[in-house]
């Protein structure tokens, strides 16, 4: 399901996944007909319907607002913030990478949740500043938006990587031994088997076995999709920390084309990719412009160009300009390369030694050494 943007917060794209809008749907409907009701009962059913509308609402931008804390906090330590995305099981933000410290990303991990415990308190005040316990509308609104931003709290500091709480695990191992990888691999197996556990605690609530704090059926059918989305991040964090150790033993100047071919942008594509694209799929050239580089041509750009239209399409009207390139040093690791290709949506990343461009690698050949690896595609 194609996520769409509803704004963003601070240059950040915020983005709604469309089965957010069951979670909007299944909240608002037991607010309004199970949880508002047995607590104020003289209200009609728009009445509890408004209530639980505008909670769900205000909740979702609580979460917005944890997210964002990660965001910022990221930002502070130069990890690019691709978006922050409202789903099914509540938001994430989209960051780039991991932290190259432990410190930073245990203040990134902890960011989220300290800031929900804030709003909790905001919304606590506010509840007591607008009379506490009279037991109105706006008091009920107010007290369950304070109880569900602690509940969001402590439910994230729960060491079940990838969420806060594991990664703040990891952060303390990564601190203690030094080692990021042997953290990362100790905080998702403890990942999975929380995982294990809460689907254990569902499918025991589903068959009618009395679990604290459980309703049944339905908290049993959500503890199992919960646990479930988390044995699976986890698992594919196992599987991406064996990716990075492997792309770690090589260099970009292992990997990169070296003097890849340098045209004029005014030549056209057909001339560069006839009779060339089938001898070499992953050609790469370095155009040109007045002997300066303007832009990188690769088979994927002339694969996108109609072949009616090859004739007609300067390599300058299809090459990635310039200004959209990234450059990297040759000792660079792969996995770091990896990692900024995917970041900018880059097929191609020039090679550059002491400003002059000596090579081009490509996301294949680095998928090609996981291939071999026998990584690629394991979960």
């Amino acid at each position: 399901m194609r996520n769409f943007r509803i704004g963003s917060l601070l240059g950040i794209p915020i983005l709604v996944n469309p089965s957010w809008f069951l979670l909007f749907a299944l909240t608002t409907w037991l607010l309004a007909t199970q949880v508002f009701p047995s607590v104020l009962t003289s209200a009609g059913n728009i009445t509890y319907f408004a209530m639980a509308a505008a909670s769900v609402l205000i909740f979702f931008v609580s979460i917005v607002i944890h997210e964002l804390a990660h965001s910022l906090v990221a930002k502070r330590y130069e990890i690019p913030v691709r978006s922050i995305t409202l789903f099914v099981f509540g938001g994430v933000a989209q960051i780039t990478r991991d932290a190259t410290k432990p410190v930073a990303e245990l203040l990134m991990a902890l960011a989220g949740p300290l800031t929900s415990f804030v709003l909790g308190g905001m919304f606590l005040a506010l509840w007591w500043f607008f009379g506490a316990a009279d037991g109105s509308a706006l008091g009920l609104v107010l007290f369950w938006l304070a109880w569900m931003n602690v509940v969001l709290g402590i439910f994230n500091l729960v060491p079940a990587f990838p969420m806060d709480g594991g990664r703040v695990f990891r952060s303390l191992i990564w601190l203690i031994s030094g080692n990021y990888h042997a953290a990362t691999k100790v905080a998702c197996w403890t990942g999975r088997v929380i995982a294990w556990m809460t689907i254990a605690a569902g499918v025991l609530s589903l068959v009618r076995v009395p679990i604290p704090l459980v309703s049944q059926p339905l908290g049993g059918a959500w503890l199992v999709l919960i646990g479930v989305f988390l044995e699976n991040s986890a698992r594919q964090s196992l599987v991406q920390n064996r990716l990075v150790r492997t792309l770690r033993q090589y260099s970009a100047s292992q990997l990169m084309v070296a003097d890849p071919p340098v045209v004029e942008g005014a030549m056209s594509v057909g001339s560069l990719a006839r009779g060339v694209l089938e001898l070499n799929p992953r050609v790469c050239y370095f155009v040109e412009d007045e002997g300066r580089l303007a832009g990188i041509l690769s088979s994927y750009q002339m694969q996108a160009v109609p072949e009616q239209l090859w004739d007609s399409t300067t390599a300058a009207q299809a090459m990635v300009p310039r200004q959209r390139l990234k450059a990297t040093g040759p000792e660079s690791p792969v996995s770091e390369v990896l990692l900024e290709m995917e970041s900018a949506n880059l097929l191609h990343m020039p090679v550059v030694r002491e400003g002059r461009v000596i090579g081009v690698i490509g996301r294949d050949r680095i998928l090609g050494v996981l291939r071999n690896a026998g990584l690629l595609g394991r979960v």
